[in-house]
């Protein structure tokens, strides 16, 4: 009975600490199909028109901090002869996600990343660390 009891009560203080954050609509998110804010999402478009570029398999370690942080693919479209007939090249990549601001649906997104390349880099990025902006706000409320 006592051990339910302590059991009841730290629920109740979980609960009563998680939901003032996910009440007050300033949830840290980011826009990971280009539509919408999503939490820990497994991929990331970085090229919403056409979706040649995005971050993949994504596995978070924290999220909804200041930064955010995952290990996943940096997966590019060669666009070999042309991006219709091209082929996709995984890198694997640790992300660091950034500069949280304001979207009309009341969420933060994140607007930046830090890309850490943890092995071969593709063609054309000289530095094993480079940055990439996210797509803003989502285009869907």
């Amino acid at each position: 009975m006592v051990r339910a009891r302590y059991l009841v009560t730290g629920l109740l203080l979980a609960g009563a600490i998680a939901i003032p954050a996910l009440a007050s609509g300033t949830a840290r998110r980011v826009v990971g199909n280009c539509t919408q804010s999503q939490l820990r999402p497994a991929t990331i478009i970085i090229a919403c028109a056409d979706a040649n570029l995005a971050l993949t398999h994504l596995h978070w370690s924290n999220f909804g901090g200041a930064t955010a942080t995952a290990a996943g693919s940096y997966s590019a479209n060669d666009c070999t002869p042309n991006c219709a007939a091209g082929h996709f090249h995984a890198f694997a990549v640790r992300v660091v996600l950034s500069r949280a601001r304001p979207c009309p649906d009341k969420h933060d997104d994140y607007r930046s990343a830090a890309l850490t390349f943890t092995a071969a880099r593709p063609p054309g990025i000289k530095s094993a660390t480079t940055s990439v902006s996210l797509p803003g706000c989502p285009l869907h409320g």
